[in-house]
């Protein structure tokens, strides 16, 4: 395991009490350290300030092998904070165990240590055991040596995932980010199997914030392949089970806490309601909003198929019999060959027609299914077609085609 330290300038005598009650008196947390997890790997940086101290201070006195001193400039600007930096990350290799001590960084150095561990964890994929502080400002200064506080910190690191996992949530819609911190807060509070009864370990199993996490996923998924009857349904459950998973776990939860509402939020109009057509036309905005152009095209075309069936006055169950879609299909292509004073196809034949709808809402219903069946294929074939729509004239068009198809009334 290595551990990253800093020098400082005025080393102190103290006693370092670490968070499982371990004290250990040193002048330096570096020195501490070393005594309270054995064998480390140290690297100490040093400032030519503080050079001389690790050579006549630190060094003679710390008590494990793997121990260099790495030099680096005072971070008076930009370029000497860059440096650092790299000089950091260039001493940590892929996939190490890191401690980082941020007790002794001089000006903005336990900041920039602080988003070096951030950024080392995914750009090395470090397993980052712990981020240390001795808090010698709250010391107690009633014995001799004073008795230092060590705060670790290394939860609140990993309140960047938190932010990064409701980012990629609320930009793109994909929530399994979160739904992995979540199940890693499940997994801190897993009961002990040898000695937790059969009540408690099904009470963890089946807790409020595992099953959150287990509903992210299954949304996460749903909403990748387009499947809007199951994101209407999971969305719903997560909009009442969400409360109760943030409180059940009390402080394992507090980084998702404040993130809690947008989430709620964002899952709050694609939620099935009575409506099921007013929800899939909002979760084709959801889709926009997101810039998810393909998908939101697909579901936008069988929006309006299904929206025609309604009209039409099929139930429910036809809406998902693939011959009454097809049949349906075959009335708007039907129609769209009339518009386009095409002959018609040979056995064109169907028992539904557009009659019950009034001439100017069929007219503009029929040209939307033109239009979108065009955009549709236009990505479905990936451009490759003559004439093929720009990116940017695809994403126009569908935000356009949306807002045609907002006007279309949802009663019968």
């Amino acid at each position: 395991m290595k551990a990253i330290t800093f020098l400082g300038i005025k080393p102190t005598e103290t006693c370092y009490v670490f968070p499982n009650g371990q004290e250990h008196t040193a002048p330096f947390f570096g020195l501490a350290l070393a005594q309270f997890i054995p064998n480390l790997i140290i690297r100490v940086f040093v400032t030519t300030a503080t050079s001389q101290l690790y050579e006549k201070e630190f060094r003679p006195a710390v008590q494990c092998q793997g121990v260099e001193p790495i030099h680096i400039p005072d971070g008076r600007d930009d370029a000497e904070l860059w440096e650092i930096f790299q000089r950091v990350v260039n001493s940590i290799d892929e996939g190490e165990e890191v401690i980082f001590d941020i007790t002794h960084g001089f000006r903005s150095l336990p900041f920039l240590s602080f988003l070096a561990a951030a950024y080392l964890r995914k750009a090395k994929k470090i397993q980052l055991k712990h981020v240390f502080f001795g808090n010698f400002a709250a010391r107690d200064q009633s014995v001799t040596p004073n008795r230092t506080p060590v705060l670790d910190l290394t939860n609140f690191v990993e309140l960047l995932d938190w932010m990064v996992g409701a980012d990629l949530f609320v930009r793109f819609g994909d929530a399994r980010d979160l739904a992995n911190l979540l199940r890693a807060q499940h997994k801190r509070v897993k009961p002990d199997p040898k000695t937790a009864s059969k009540d408690e370990m099904s009470a963890w199993n089946n807790s409020p914030i595992k099953t959150t996490a287990d509903n992210l996923t299954t949304v996460s998924q749903a909403l990748r392949v387009v499947r809007p009857a199951e994101v209407m349904k999971v969305s719903r459950q997560i909009c009442q089970q969400l409360p109760e998973a943030i409180s059940s776990v009390g402080s394992l939860a507090k980084p998702f806490q404040p993130l809690a509402q947008q989430v709620v939020d964002s899952f709050q109009k694609i939620a099935c309601g009575d409506h099921e057509l007013e929800a899939e036309r909002e979760l084709i905005g959801w889709y926009l909003e997101r810039d998810q152009i393909f998908q939101a095209v697909a579901l936008m075309r069988e929006w309006l198929v299904s929206w025609v069936m309604v009209q039409l006055g099929m139930s429910d169950q036809q809406l998902l019999e693939k011959e009454a879609r097809a049949n349906v299909e075959k009335v708007l292509g039907k129609a769209i060959r009339e518009v386009r004073g095409a002959d018609p196809e040979k056995g064109e034949e169907h028992t539904d027609d557009l009659s019950k709808l009034q001439t100017p809402v069929r007219k503009k219903v029929v040209n939307l299914y033109n239009q979108i069946g065009d955009l549709r294929n236009d990505l479905m074939h990936a451009g490759k077609r003559k004439e093929s729509k720009s990116a940017k004239i695809v994403e126009q068009q569908a935000k356009k085609l949306y807002e045609e198809i907002k006007k279309l009334p949802l009663e019968q």
